[in-house]
């Protein structure tokens, strides 16, 4: 299900319709669910009619005791309102207990639709890598893959042990199309963990791409799976792409966006969160051609360090203080939430541009923006592009960093691979953007 701003939602909806009370200052309202999510709850209109967009109520479920929640409205319309939970979510736990107590009817249409779910994905994946594989590459006939890995979560969702057996190392879990550019995003069938782990195992997935696709042009290597390679000892050389050029261009981009809002445009410094690894120092230099003064700040640094160049001033440290020296930030962070620890030391009025996995979570956000800290996500889209089945709490038209260097490179082989410059002039040329949206309904 989409949200305002075309993304999509986290957390699948359950339709449920169960009795709660609404708490809004003095006044108590009796109201009937339309549908609940971990992050979210639809109203039936009848008898809420006196919510206005933005209040923050406390939701009393009456079927379970004790089970209560803050919310936020988002939406009123003709025939429901749209909560948004606040400073919380539902767990797993709470969906159950909430089911466990509607009427057997509905429990029953639950189940039934969860396993039809369930089943037809399962089905989806095993067709799709058994007897419909050969007539899907020569169909396709794939220019480029989006390498992939999941969890243990991710892998159950889709595969039963016994599936597995019958699949092929490597297994095509999506189709995308960019213009009339057309590739696979594929996945190992190693977790990864495994991957993290085995330098063989990582070793054995590369090897298993470029022999299960031998035409493919372009193969990007998603998440953790560049830092695994490079880990292992293995260089990233053609046909892998590690994505970095991608990711760079994406932030690059939003960052001039970000410059040319009204209240920042007297800013002449941005900081940089977790602005030390792989792409964090590179990420740093390129901002320089926009701010007169990068500030990478990054836990791992042991003294800070001031460096002259590109006619501008990169500053390496791990002193908090740095943090209220400007107000636009770039969060490059192992994890979103690690963020929220520096609140305190960000000025008023500042801007998180949100580029962490996993992102800031809803709670995290809310510390900031008790401290007047606004955050947003960071995207970069196509208007030509799709993926099919879309990534999971991303809009089909988004794309990920490192799949961007991927498509470029299909039209312009090696000329800019190794110069940023060049890359973001075809990028842009190409009709990549990046944009900065709210962050996804919770």
């Amino acid at each position: 299900m989409k949200t305002a701003h075309g993304d999509f939602r986290r957390y699948e909806r359950t339709n449920l319709r169960l009795p709660i009370g609404l708490e809004i200052g003095n006044q108590h309202l009796d109201a009937d669910t339309m549908n609940i999510s971990q992050g979210g709850i639809a109203l039936a209109k009848n008898g809420v009619s006196p919510l206005t967009k933005g209040q923050v109520i406390k939701v009393n479920f009456k079927s379970v005791a004790g089970m209560s929640t803050a919310a936020r409205v988002v939406h009123v319309g003709p025939e429901h309102v749209g909560l948004s939970l606040h400073k919380g979510r539902l767990t797993g736990q709470d969906m159950d207990s909430l089911i466990d107590t509607a009427p057997t009817w509905q429990q029953l249409n639950i189940k039934v639709r969860r396993s039809i779910w369930t089943l037809s994905r399962r089905a989806a994946v095993l067709s799709v890598n058994t007897f419909l594989r050969p007539l899907l590459m020569a169909w396709v006939r794939p220019r480029f893959l989006f390498a992939a890995y999941g969890s243990r979560k991710d892998v159950e969702t889709y595969l039963t042990p016994r599936m597995a057996k019958l699949l092929p190392p490597i297994m095509i879990g999506g189709f995308i199309r960019n213009g009339k550019q057309r590739g696979f995003m594929v996945a190992s069938k190693y977790l990864e963990s495994e991957l993290a782990s085995s330098s063989e195992r990582v070793r054995d997935y590369l090897e298993n791409l470029k022999s299960d696709f031998g035409n493919v042009q372009r193969i990007a290597l998603v998440g953790r799976l560049p830092n695994f390679v490079l880990k292992s000892g293995i260089p990233i050389e053609n046909p892998f792409v590690s994505g970095a050029m991608g990711t760079r261009f994406m932030i690059w981009d939003v960052a001039r966006q970000m410059k040319a809002l009204p209240q920042y445009r007297d800013e002449q410094g941005i900081v940089v969160l977790g602005g030390a690894g792989r792409i964090g120092n590179p990420i740093c230099e390129d901002l320089l051609s926009i701010f007169k003064t990068v500030i990478a700040f990054d836990t791992r640094y042991e003294q800070e360090e001031v460096l002259s160049l590109r006619g501008g001033t990169l500053v390496k440290t791990a002193r908090v203080e740095r943090l209220g020296e400007h107000k636009m930030f770039i969060g490059l962070t192992h994890h979103g939430d690690v963020i929220g620890d520096w609140a305190a030391y960000m000025q008023e009025g500042s801007m998180i541009a949100d580029d962490t996995h996993p992102c800031i979570s809803m709670e995290v956000r809310e510390k900031l923006a008790a401290h007047g800290v606004k955050t947003m996500k960071i995207v970069l889209g196509h208007q030509e592009f799709s993926m099919m089945p879309r990534l999971p709490s991303w809009n089909n038209r988004d794309i990920p960093g490192c799949l961007v260097e991927a498509l470029v490179l299909l039209d312009h082989e090696n000329e800019v691979a190794e110069n940023f410059d060049l890359f973001s002039v075809a990028a842009t040329n190409a009709g990549f953007k990046g944009r900065l949206i709210e962050p996804l309904d919770e």
